[in-house]
């Protein structure tokens, strides 16, 4: 029986086929001994400190964020709605590893931890030019002058697996050893990346498991084991695997209707934003904003509900010029908002893919996002205007 659920599939069937750049050499570096080595964590996931301006959609020039070792207040910048955010909106280690690193510090398994990690984004073109002559070899320059010694690598989303195996070759050609931890098996092996550890997990789950330490740890050590390989190119894969029917649902109480004048959607998003701006003060993390704020949440649910009762989406009110974008951000942002407070609020532990499931089977903002969609499908609009408001896999 497959781990995969339609989702998973959709975005490894694409991965497999993406186009990649190709690379007449592969750099491999030998290290100094993993006990006195420094390391540094470079990610795709496009985070951000709360206070910064973010990444824009496809925001692949010079551009990637100096993210400072003690920093937590780390927003996830990565706009692709193909994974499920909840998973660091939990837990930003299930990304950025950052308190592993440190507690792998103390017990003497690594030397010490980089002053200084980076975020790159992650949905790159596909020649991947900019990180390769630009800003992936200026990076490498960051942390060789920094006695960088050892960089572990991790991506979010789809595209992210030809982008973090080109800072790999990048990283390496410079000088720097590289591990880079992936779900793209396919990818890794046409790039011929240096090093890799081949993890099953959901995309968003560089880790594997929000708020698990010792699972953490262990994807960590198995990552740095490749160290060891006299050559490469490497690639192991990690022996556990998590698909999206591990767990039990997510179990997120909503609030009833409170007031029948409003459609239940708009009802739903009127009555949670009390518990948002309460309970999510210090670890708003999924960078709602990107295209309307929290408090525009409801009226843009109005706009999906004349979409899905039959009005043209051209004049619901999105704007004309750039709409396919407007739509994907104003999607981006609701769902973000659900995501957040569903870790806030959810009995239990964070499942893979749970709050995606959340949102968009048991909230009824999902609900009409996905029959707004349903219904731009059945119009015959162009794809690219109604794909996007759901994962691949939704129907």
């Amino acid at each position: 029986m497959s781990v995969f659920g339609k989702d998973e599939l959709a975005m490894r069937k694409f991965a497999s086929s993406m186009p990649v750049p190709e690379f007449e050499e592969t750099h491999f570096v030998s290290n100094k001994l993993l006990s006195q080595a420094k390391v540094a964590i470079v990610t795709t996931a496009g985070l951000h400190r709360q206070s910064a301006p973010g990444f824009e959609i496809g925001d692949s020039d010079f551009h990637y964020e100096t993210l400072a070792r003690d920093t937590r207040d780390l927003k996830l910048g990565h706009h692709s709605v193909n994974f499920d955010r909840g998973g660091f909106a939990a837990d930003l280690n299930v990304v950025y590893p950052i308190d592993r690193l440190e507690e792998l510090a103390v017990e003497g398994v690594i030397g010490a931890v980089a002053e200084n990690h980076y975020a790159f984004a992650g949905n790159q073109s596909a020649t991947v030019s900019e990180i390769r002559l630009d800003s992936g070899p200026h990076c490498a320059m960051k942390m060789l002058a920094e006695n960088v010694d050892i960089v572990v690598i991790t991506g979010t989303c789809p595209l992210c697996p030809r982008t973090v195996c080109t800072l790999a070759h990048v990283f390496e050609a410079a000088g720097i050893a590289t591990i880079v931890i992936t779900r793209a098996r396919e990818v890794a092996e046409r790039m011929k990346v240096p090093r890799a550890l081949h993890t099953v997990f959901p995309p968003g789950l560089s880790l594997g498991k929000p708020r698990d330490k010792v699972f953490q740890i262990e994807v960590l050590k198995a990552a740095f084991k490749l160290l060891e390989a006299p050559q490469g190119p490497v690639i192991q894969e990690f022996p556990i695997s998590i698909s999206a029917s591990d767990g039990e649902p997510l179990m997120c109480s909503l609030p009833p209707q409170m007031n029948p004048e409003l459609h239940p959607a708009v009802d739903e998003a009127e009555a949670l934003r009390s518990a948002y701006y309460r309970a999510l003060k210090s670890t708003k993390r999924t960078s709602v904003g990107m295209q309307i704020s929290v408090d525009e949440i409801p009226q843009a649910l109005e706009k999906f509900i004349k979409i899905a009762e039959g009005e043209n989406w051209t004049e619901v009110g999105f704007s004309n010029e750039s709409i396919a974008e407007t739509m994907y951000g104003t999607v981006h942002d609701i769902r973000s908002y659900y995501e957040e407070l569903a870790c806030e609020l959810a009995d239990g532990p964070i499942g893979p893919w749970k709050t995606e499931q959340w949102f968009y089977d048991d909230t009824k903002a999902g609900q009409i996002i996905l029959k707004a969609r349903r219904a731009m499908r059945d119009s015959e609009a162009d794809s690219s205007l109604w794909f996007g408001l759901a994962t691949a896999g939704r129907e």
